[in-house]
C-alpha cells in the first residue's frame, strides 16, 4: 500500500545531503528536532485528493498527494541589497537541486504513476540584519489505491467447484429426472429444448489451500 506519509518520509530520506540543506532536511513529526541552522528543508503532506475510478467494481482510486517542501535560507543584510539578492540565489540553486533528486528518482518512481504538476513559490523577508528567504515547492505525486488498501471484506474461501452439464438438446423428450442440479432451468415434459434435467456430464475441482 502506498500513502502520503509514506511518501513524504521516502522524499525526506532521498532529499538528505542532496541538496545545500545537508542533513537539514525534516519531514512533519521531526520539525522539533531541528538545531537552528540553515539553509533547512520542511516537508509535510498538506492536501490529498482520491479520484474514484467509476462506480463499477470494487472501490479504486488515483490518489494525487500534494508534498510541500519549505526551503529556508539566511543570508546577512547588506546596504546595497545584496543580501537579498544572495538569499534568492541560494533558494534557486536549492530549488533545482530538490528537482534532481526527486523527479525520475527509481525508489520514489516505483510508488507514482506520474508527477502531475510542481508548482514553486518564493519569498524574501529582509526585515532586520539578517534576510529569511523561503521557497515553497509543491510537488504531486499520482498514485493508486485499490480495495485491498481499505476495510478488509469477510469472505469465505472457494475450496471446491461443481460443473454439471445439462444440455440444450433433448435425447429424452417425455423424461423425468429426480433431483436435476438446477430444477428451476428444467423444461417440464413434453419437452422440445432442453435443459431436461439430466446431467451429460460434470467435473468437480477441488482447489489447493
Amino acid at each position: 500500500m502506498t500513502t502520503s506519509s509514506d511518501l513524504r518520509l521516502l522524499a525526506a530520506a532521498i532529499l538528505k545531503n542532496a541538496t545545500d540543506a545537508g542533513t537539514n532536511v525534516f519531514a512533519a513529526r521531526d520539525w522539533p528536532t531541528w538545531k537552528g541552522g540553515y539553509p533547512v528543508l520542511y516537508l509535510h503532506t498538506p492536501v490529498e485528493e482520491k479520484e474514484s475510478l467509476g462506480p463499477n467494481g470494487a472501490p479504486q482510486f488515483t490518489v494525487t498527494s500534494t508534498l510541500r517542501i519549505s526551503a529556508r535560507v539566511q543570508k546577512p543584510t547588506a546596504a546595497d541589497g545584496s543580501g537579498a539578492a544572495a538569499a534568492v540565489v541560494a533558494l534557486e540553486v536549492i530549488q533545482r537541486q530538490i528537482e534532481v533528486a526527486l523527479i525520475n528518482n527509481p525508489e520514489l518512481m516505483n510508488q507514482l504513476q506520474q508527477f502531475p504538476f510542481i508548482r514553486t513559490e518564493m519569498k524574501v523577508d529582509d526585515d532586520g540584519d539578517q534576510n529569511i528567504a523561503e521557497l515553497v515547492v509543491d510537488v504531486g505525486m499520482e498514485f493508486y489505491q485499490g480495495p485491498e488498501d481499505f476495510y478488509p471484506v469477510d469472505a469465505v474461501q472457494l475450496e471446491q467447484i461443481t460443473v454439471d452439464a445439462d444440455l440444450t438438446n433433448v435425447a429424452d423428450p417425455q423424461g423425468t429426472y429426480a433431483n436435476p442440479p438446477f430444477p428451476q432451468s428444467v423444461n417440464p415434459a413434453p419437452r422440445t429444448s432442453g435443459p431436461d434435467g439430466r446431467a451429460e456430464g460434470g467435473l468437480d475441482i477441488t482447489l489447493p489451500q
